[in-house]
């Protein structure tokens, strides 16, 4: 069984559920259920409502239903209070008025916030998701990391069924000792096994080539020992792809994945889009809950993490 040290575990008390009561709401309802069981927190449930909802096409000045709407709103966010209270759980539920992600944003900030839970609605598909949706607003700045369920997830019953793997997939950034910790106490709460996973975007090396795997596996383990991993200690793989999104997802799907987490560093502009669409699309195609936690960015090189000098190839 995998643990995580004392002075490793993540705390998280407080836990939003942000729903618009949409198919992919459902997922996340659930996840967010799970998630305040394993860490006994309170559940806060957030619906934000939007005057554009209830406009008629042409009437830009007529709001059109919102009595009916707000009613159908409150009855539903009373409906997943009792649900989540029949689970034993603390749970309040609110409807706030504005533009949804900068409201999310607000009240993960006012209400200290540790974990927000989302879901990512199917028809939107990669390319809402990646240009202009909430859901990516969210995941770039929110100060808290972020649940998200995918249009792909399917969510086991739990009926006696061992969990699959927590896959911590990392790329040895500076966000991956911090994103390592949540992804060793989640594997320790869940029961699941922990895999430690790195992608190389090429073709399996030659004999030649094996330094540079090694230094990966080198890396793979400081990366776990630094991250306050004791006792049994998780597989380390390393996959090949010709995308790096695609070599997560494969993995995951092929091991029947519980969670995948990923640590994110945020960078400005054109280097944030480039390396988000990454994250977007193992959200985005990913069978299980992906899990992010963003720091901003700085660099920290592989030899570096490795301990190893002269072992990656430059160029």
């Amino acid at each position: 069984m995998n643990t995580a040290t004392t002075n490793s575990v993540p705390h998280i008390g407080q836990v939003l559920l942000a729903t618009d009561f949409s198919a992919a709401s459902v997922g996340a309802f659930q996840a967010a259920l799970k998630i305040c069981g394993l860490f006994c927190a309170d559940l806060l449930v957030l619906h934000v409502f939007e005057y554009s909802d209830v406009v008629a096409p042409g009437m830009a000045s007529a709001v059109v239903g919102v009595g009916a709407y707000r009613e159908s709103a409150q009855c539903k966010l009373d409906a997943l209070r009792r649900d989540a209270e029949r689970m034993g759980l603390k749970v309040e539920a609110m409807m706030e008025e504005g533009v949804v992600s900068a409201t999310i944003l607000e009240t993960i900030q006012a209400r200290e916030i540790d974990l927000a839970v989302l879901g990512t609605n199917a028809s939107h598909g990669l390319e809402r998701l990646v240009f202009g949706s909430t859901a990516e607003m969210v995941l770039r700045k929110a100060p808290c990391p972020v649940l998200t369920v995918g249009p792909h997830v399917s969510l086991p019953d739990g009926a006696g069924t061992p969990p699959g793997p927590v896959i911590f997939a990392t790329d040895f950034n500076t966000a991956s000792l911090r994103s390592a910790s949540y992804a060793a106490c989640l594997s320790q709460k869940t029961g699941a096994d922990l895999h430690c996973l790195h992608v190389l975007p090429q073709s399996a090396p030659t004999s030649k080539e094996t330094a540079v795997p090694q230094v990966f596996r080198t890396a793979l383990q400081r990366l776990v020992e630094e991250g306050g991993l004791t006792d049994d200690q998780p597989v380390c793989a390393l996959v090949y792809d010709r995308e790096v999104s695609a070599g997560v997802v494969k993995y995951a799907a092929q091991h029947a994945a519980t969670l995948i987490v990923l640590g994110v560093q945020r960078a400005p502009d054109l280097a944030a889009h480039l390396r988000g669409q990454i994250t977007y699309r193992i959200i985005a195609e990913a069978t299980c809950p992906v899990l992010t936690v963003s720091f901003p960015a700085h660099r920290h090189s592989l030899a570096m993490m490795a301990g190893v000098q002269g072992a990656v190839p430059q160029g």
